[in-house]
C-alpha cells in the first residue's frame, strides 16, 4: 500500500510542477477578431546572467612632476544599471592617509583631491553615475601645496591608491 501511495503522491507533484502556457486562439466563428498579448524585458541575458553591468578603468600609475601643485588623474566608467541604482566611485590614499612617503627617509609629501567635472566646477570624489547606458571619462585632481614641497629632499615618494566601486540605491 505505502509502495503505491508513494508512486501517486510522485505522480501529483510532477502534476503541480507542470505550468501550463496560455495561448490566445483566434478562430473565424469569434466575434472579436483581436488579441492583446503582453510582451516584457527581463532584467537578466539570454544566458541567465543578470544584465546590469559596469566597467571602470583605471590607469595603473600616475607620475607627478616634482613641485606640481595640480596633477590630473584620469579613469573611465561604462555602466549600465537597473533602475534606482547607481555607481558609486571612491577613492581614498593607503591606510586612509593622503601622504606619499619615500621609503628610505620615510619623509611625507601631503596631497588632496579635487573633483573636476567637464564644466570646470569642482565636485567632491565621491561619483555617482545615472541609470543610463554611461562612458565617461573622468578626471579628478592631486594637488599638493608649494610649502610642502619646500619641506622635503628631492626623491622618490609613492602612495598607492584604493578605488572602491560598488552599486547604491538612487
Amino acid at each position: 500500500m505505502k509502495k503505491y501511495l508513494s508512486i501517486f503522491l510522485a505522480a501529483v507533484m510532477l502534476v503541480a510542477l507542470c505550468l501550463p502556457a496560455f495561448a490566445v486562439t483566434i478562430n473565424m466563428n469569434d466575434a472579436e477578431q483581436s488579441a492583446s498579448p503582453d510582451i516584457f524585458t527581463k532584467t537578466t541575458r539570454k544566458d541567465n546572467t543578470d544584465a546590469a553591468s559596469y566597467s571602470v578603468t583605471i590607469p595603473a600609475d600616475t607620475e607627478i612632476q616634482w613641485g606640481a601643485t595640480k596633477t590630473e588623474f584620469k579613469y573611465n566608467i561604462t555602466s549600465q544599471l537597473e533602475i534606482g541604482k547607481r555607481l558609486n566611485v571612491t577613492v581614498i590614499g593607503k591606510n586612509n592617509e593622503d601622504k606619499m612617503v619615500n621609503a628610505e627617509t620615510a619623509a611625507t609629501i601631503p596631497y588632496a583631491f579635487s573633483y573636476t567635472n567637464m564644466g570646470g566646477a569642482v565636485e567632491n570624489l565621491n561619483y555617482t553615475t545615472d541609470n543610463e547606458m554611461v562612458n565617461i571619462n573622468r578626471t579628478f585632481n592631486i594637488e599638493i601645496q608649494t610649502d610642502d614641497w619646500n619641506k622635503v629632499p628631492i626623491a622618490r615618494y609613492e602612495d598607492r591608491l584604493t578605488f572602491t566601486v560598488e552599486i547604491v540605491n538612487a
